[in-house]
């Protein structure tokens, strides 16, 4: 006959095999739903007589509020969807003498983002002024530094992870007339909340990688936090979508072509003064 120096042991041990089972169908059957909102520092300088620093600050502050923004990931254990929640409220920044309208050059309302972590494979809906295209490539992988910090978001346990990352930095301004363009490389820095209390590998945008679902992202001046968690909806069943629709294109291609559309958008904003306004500007979102 065991005695109970020997049960306990076995009982332990048994305990632990059913928690690892259990995690384990866990991961491979759940689904969730998890809402995040963006927020965007914005730079924008306009050199003319006709703006003060207050006006400046005013249409800073309106720009910025028209870029917050609010997502939604769905997700199961391998693959997931991200897509934008449509505002109701479009409207164009201005102040006086000047306007500005928030005009989406790509990855607007129309766009929705798959990522199979699996496969390592994403697939991306956008809209490019009207014209759809579906862009293909692979989920590059961040260098994830995970540290012993600790925070809460919500009822979550959050751990920090750091990456670092080469990144090409574009600002495009309009003086008189005249496009001037730069590009810097720079190291950014990325900071990652995530929690192993939802085991996935999934994040907002194309962050993923990490032993849990990322919950807040800080790069640049940008922040995108989770605002809300659903495991396993009821009467609400997580479909993850694959897109197919739109022109094919490659990562690299898609590149060349916003590049294009910006310097486009550029000269159609400059060109639609009146001789003698000498006024320029430069915007820098994000960075």
């Amino acid at each position: 006959m065991k005695n109970s120096s020997t049960r306990k042991p076995m009982r332990q041990l048994f305990f632990l095999l059913m928690l690892f089972l259990s995690m384990k169908s866990f991961a491979q059957n759940f689904t969730g739903l998890a809402t995040y909102k963006t927020d965007t520092k914005i730079d924008v300088k306009i050199d003319s007589a006709k703006i003060n620093i207050d006006q400046m600050n005013m249409l800073q502050q309106q720009l910025r509020l028209a870029m917050q923004k609010e997502f939604q990931l769905s997700f199961n254990k391998f693959e997931s969807n991200w897509e934008e929640q449509e505002k109701l409220d479009k409207k164009g920044i201005s102040g006086k003498g000047v306007e500005i309208k928030i005009v989406g050059i790509g990855g607007g309302n129309d766009g929705l983002l798959y990522k199979n972590t699996k496969d390592k494979k994403k697939l991306e809906t956008t809209d490019v002024l009207g014209k759809l295209f579906l862009v293909s490539g692979e989920l590059k992988p961040y260098k994830w530094e995970m540290t012993p910090e600790t925070k809460q978001i919500g009822k979550y346990t959050c751990y920090k992870a750091i990456a670092k990352r080469e990144v090409t930095e574009r600002r495009m301004s309009e003086v008189n007339g005249k496009i001037e363009k730069k590009e810097e490389k720079k190291i950014r820095t990325t900071i990652a909340w995530y929690t192993p209390e939802i085991p996935v590998n999934h994040g907002p945008e194309n962050y993923w990688g990490l032993p849990g679902l990322i919950l807040e992202v800080s790069s640049g001046k940008r922040i995108i936090i989770c605002t809300q968690v659903i495991l396993n909806p009821k009467g609400n069943k997580v479909v993850i979508e694959i897109p197919s629709k739109g022109k094919k294109v490659t990562d690299e291609e898609y590149e060349v072509i916003m590049k294009e559309q910006s310097e486009k958008m550029l000269k159609m904003y400059g060109g639609g003064k009146k001789k003698g306004d000498n006024l320029s500007f430069s915007i820098q979102i994000g960075g």
